[in-house]
């Protein structure tokens, strides 16, 4: 869900902090995230009927009495653009081998099964008097507009897109059972200062890497090489980049492989056929090479071999070098 390893390139700013730290402040929550946190309980599967009721209703008592004031914001109808994300989500909630018994709203973008879900929390949000929002499509971008508006003091989300759509702070990874509950947080601004990565670039990481809409990313590009290609710009951005490649005529194959760094070329793999035939190419080679070298000790003179003992190859080699700088030597003098 996100930018494929963001949270792990975002790893030396998270700021592990005390969930009473919260307290006074307003922030968005993704209910989508706790109801699919809920769904994966193991202690609660087989025993609890609505796992998302119980796991709300608990989450917002505790947020409630630290003084946290929540907003939360239900997903609306998801772009068509991320229908392949979602048909493997459906594929992975329903088993692989469940796929065509699986309920036909469920393969719907709209995703009719789980909004159902969604409105059942909508009316215990309703009971409790807590306020929520229906996005007009992804949440996470509803919440992180929210933020950047400074309507909220931040977000409650596992999905590194929230930092895309403009998002300032990101909370994530509750641990609100422990005697000390403390919750991950995420500043934008350390984003920026500390990693130098700014949001246009992070937009350029998800093209490269992967995200809900390109969930293949660039084939042979990972996490190391993308951050040495953004180091390597020296303060233009991914998306200026692309902008530069984008403009050079499609008819100059040869300009534009020129402006793309190497780390983006992907790897081709070779078969197992290919590689031993460049296996046996090489033994060849080698093969050969030493034939040559064999051949090459009777030119010598006997002054550069060792009495009793053969010359190894590299020793012919030097030998060989010495004797030809010797000879190049007295054809300068004559």
């Amino acid at each position: 869900m996100g930018v494929h390893e963001l949270w792990s390139i975002l790893e030396p700013v998270r700021q592990s902090v005390p969930l009473y730290s919260l307290s006074g402040k307003t922030l968005a929550v993704d209910l989508s995230l706790w109801v699919c946190e809920a769904q994966h309980v193991q202690g609660m599967m087989g025993r609890v009927t609505k796992p998302h009721l119980r796991n709300l209703f608990f989450r917002v008592s505790s947020l409630t009495l630290m003084g946290v004031k929540l907003v939360f914001v239900i997903e609306g109808d998801a772009p068509k653009i991320k229908t392949e994300t979602i048909s493997k989500r459906i594929e992975v909630r329903y088993g692989s081998n469940k796929a065509k018994s699986a309920p036909k709203t469920a393969k719907n973008p709209s995703r009719g099964r789980f909004k159902a879900v969604l409105r059942e929390c909508a009316e215990l949000l309703d009971c409790l008097g807590v306020p929520w929002v229906t996005a007009a499509g992804e949440a996470e971008a509803m919440c992180a507009f929210m933020d950047s508006q400074g309507t909220v003091d931040g977000c409650i989300t596992n999905d590194g897109d929230a930092f895309l759509y403009g998002a300032r702070t990101v909370y994530r990874n509750f641990n609100i059972n422990s005697k000390d509950p403390q919750v991950d947080s995420y500043q934008m601004s350390r984003v920026q200062d500390e990693l130098a990565l700014s949001r246009d670039t992070l937009v350029g990481l998800a093209l490269l890497l992967g995200c809900d809409y390109i969930p293949k990313g660039v084939a042979g590009v990972g996490k190391e090489q993308a951050l040495k290609l953004i180091h390597s710009l020296r303060g233009t951005t991914l998306l200026q980049k692309f902008r530069e490649w984008s403009s050079v005529p499609a008819e100059s194959p040869d300009g534009l492989l020129k402006k793309v760094s190497h780390c983006l070329r992907p790897k081709v793999k070779m078969s197992m056929r290919r590689r031993m035939k460049a296996s046996e190419r090489e033994k060849l080679r080698m093969r050969s090479l030493a034939e040559a070298l064999h051949q090459l000790r009777d030119y010598l003179p006997a002054g550069y071999s060792k009495q009793g003992q053969p010359l190894t190859k590299i020793q012919t080699l030097k030998s060989t070098i010495q004797y030809i700088k010797e000879l190049a030597s007295l054809l300068e003098h004559e």
